[in-house]
C-alpha cells in the first residue's frame, strides 16, 4: 500500500473516530439499597456504593442521557438500615445519582413525616401510581406518574407499592388497589401513544404476572428482588419482568432499540467490580464508625437464640425481649410479632450489635391499656390470618389448637383491663379500643433494641428459658 493510500485511511479513520454513533435509550435499574457498604456475607463481599458508583459513571460516560432508577426500599431492613433510617443512603445515592425512586414499603417504617424529609433531601425524582392521600391524590403532592423523552422515544413510568401492612400504619397513607390504580391510570391516557410503558413494582412474581397479563400496553416490568443473592428475569410472553438481587447486589443494564424487545445485561456487584475511590473512602470511614458503635458490651448471654423458633411457637429470643419490654415499662402484659425478631445470635458476650440483630427496625414502644377480650382478639386475628403471625408474649398465656383454629386464654379475664406494652408497628395493627398510656411520640417511647439494651444492662448475666408462654397444638 502506497503512502497516499495509507494518508488516506488514516485520515477516514481520524474523521469517523469523532462522528458520534446514534445512542439508543438506555436505563440502569438497581433496588433493595439498605446499606452504604458492601455486605460480607459472600467471598469479596457484594453491593457497596463505591461499586454501584464506578458501574453508574462507566455508563454515563457513554451515554450522558442514561436513567438510573431506584425500585424502592432504601430505608430500615436490614442492621445498618435502622441506624441511619435512610439518611445516609440518600446522601449516597445523590452522590450516584439517582434519578427515578420507586417506593418501597420499607420506606415508610419509620412513620410519614420522616419519610418526607428523606424526601425532600434527595435529589432525584419520587413518584407513585397507587399510593394515596385520603383525598385520592398522590403522597406528598408526588407525580402520579413519569413521562421521559429519550433519544426520541417516549417512556411512561408507572410507579406501584405493595405490601404496605408489613410497615408503619398512617390514616395518611393509603394503598389503592394495584389493578384499580392502573385501570384508571390508563383509562386517562388512553389518547396518548408511548414507545415504552415501564412499571416499577415492589411486587411478587406472581403479582406482577397478572399485572402484564391484564394490561397489555406494559413493555417492561422492573420489580423488587425476589432473592437476596441472585438476580431473575422472567417473561411474559414478550414482557419481561427483572429483579435484581438483594441489597444492591447486582444493576440491570437495559437498552431500547427501535423494535423488539428490550436488551438487557445484569450486572454482579461483586468483588469483580472496580470501586469508586471517593465513595470507598466514605464506606471504609462509615464501616469504622458503626463497628465501634455496635462494639460496645452490654453483658452475658449464657444461651444462643435462634431465629425462626419464634415464628412457630415459643421462643428464647421471644421471652427474652418481652421480658424486657415488660420489666421497663412496668405493664401486666407484653407482646411482640415474633416475624420482627429478624437475626439469630450466638451465645457469648452480648453486644448492642447482638441486640440490633434482634431487632434492626428500632420500633418505638408504645403503651396501651386494653379489655382482655379485645386483647384476645387482636393475638387471634394475627394466629388466625392468611399468613399466620405468632405472638410472643410476656405476663400470659394462651393455647393455640391448629386442629379447630381456637385459641385459649387461660390467664385472661374477658372483662378486665390490663396494660400492655407493644411496638408500634403492631400497634397500628389495632383494631380494637385501646387507652394510649404512652403514644410513640412520647420521650418514653423508646426504640425496641435500647429497652433491650437497659434489661441486659440491669441483669448483666442473661438465660432465657421456655416458660410454656405459647402452647400450639399440631394438626394430625
Amino acid at each position: 500500500m502506497n503512502s497516499i493510500w495509507r494518508a488516506i485511511l488514516l485520515l477516514l479513520a481520524l474523521l469517523t473516530a469523532h462522528v458520534a454513533l446514534p445512542q439508543q435509550p438506555q436505563l440502569l435499574y438497581f433496588t433493595d439499597a439498605h446499606q452504604l457498604y458492601a455486605l460480607d456475607d459472600v467471598p469479596g463481599g457484594r453491593g457497596g456504593v463505591a461499586r454501584l458508583k464506578y458501574i453508574v459513571d462507566r455508563y454515563r460516560q457513554d451515554n450522558p442521557q442514561l436513567l438510573t432508577i431506584h425500585g424502592g426500599d432504601f430505608v430500615g431492613g436490614v442492621l445498618y438500615g435502622g441506624l441511619s433510617k435512610g439518611k445516609h443512603m440518600v446522601q449516597a445515592l445523590n452522590r450516584i445519582p439517582v434519578d427515578i425512586f420507586n417506593f418501597g414499603q420499607h420506606e415508610f417504617d419509620y412513620g410519614v413525616d420522616h419519610l418526607q424529609s428523606l424526601i425532600t433531601a434527595a435529589k432525584g425524582q419520587f413518584f407513585t401510581s397507587n399510593l394515596i392521600q385520603p383525598d385520592g391524590t398522590p403522597i406528598f403532592g408526588l407525580p402520579k406518574s413519569l413521562v421521559k423523552e429519550i433519544q426520541g422515544q417516549q417512556f411512561l413510568f408507572i410507579g406501584l407499592t405493595d405490601q404496605m401492612n408489613t410497615t408503619k400504619q398512617d390514616p395518611r397513607i393509603q394503598a389503592e388497589d394495584i389493578h384499580v390504580a392502573v385501570e384508571s391510570f390508563f383509562r386517562q391516557q388512553a389518547d396518548k401513544a408511548f414507545d415504552q410503558v415501564i412499571v416499577l413494582s415492589q411486587m411478587d412474581l406472581q403479582k406482577n404476572r397478572e399485572l402484564v397479563r391484564r394490561f397489555p400496553q406494559i413493555t417492561l416490568v422492573l420489580t423488587e428482588e425476589l432473592h437476596e443473592y441472585d438476580t431473575q428475569i422472567d417473561y411474559v410472553g414478550q414482557v419481561p419482568i427483572v429483579a435484581t438481587a438483594g441489597n444492591m447486589s447486582s444493576v440491570a443494564a437495559i437498552t431500547f432499540s427501535d423494535a423488539g424487545r428490550p436488551s438487557i445485561a445484569i450486572i454482579a456487584l461483586d468483588s469483580t467490580i472496580r470501586q469508586d475511590p471517593q465513595m470507598l473512602r466514605w464506606e471504609t470511614e462509615e464501616r469504622a464508625a458503626v463497628d465501634a458503635l455496635l462494639g460496645e458490651r452490654l453483658g452475658h448471654l449464657q444461651v444462643a437464640l435462634a431465629v425462626d423458633q419464634g415464628r412457630t411457637g415459643e421462643s428464647l429470643a421471644g421471652n427474652l425481649i418481652t421480658d424486657a419490654m415488660q420489666s421497663f415499662y412496668k405493664t401486666d402484659i407484653a407482646l411482640i410479632d415474633g416475624n420482627g425478631i429478624r437475626n439469630a445470635v450466638d451465645s457469648g458476650d452480648f453486644t448492642l450489635e447482638k441486640a440490633r440483630q434482634l431487632l434492626p427496625f428500632g420500633n418505638k414502644i408504645v403503651v396501651v391499656r386494653m379489655a382482655g377480650k379485645d386483647l384476645k382478639a387482636f393475638i387471634s386475628s394475627q394466629l388466625l390470618a392468611a399468613k399466620p403471625k405468632v405472638m410472643q408474649v410476656a405476663g400470659m398465656r394462651y393455647q393455640w389448637d391448629k386442629r379447630n383454629n381456637q385459641v385459649l386464654f387461660p390467664t385472661l379475664s374477658d372483662e378486665e383491663q390490663y396494660t400492655v406494652a407493644m411496638n408500634d408497628y403492631n400497634f397500628g395493627k389495632l383494631d380494637v379500643p385501646v387507652d394510649v398510656l404512652v403514644g410513640a411520640e412520647s420521650p418514653s417511647a423508646l426504640e425496641d433494641f435500647d429497652v433491650l439494651k437497659r434489661y441486659v444492662q440491669k441483669h448483666q448475666v442473661i438465660r432465657p428459658v421456655l416458660s410454656k408462654r405459647i402452647t400450639i397444638i399440631e394438626k394430625d
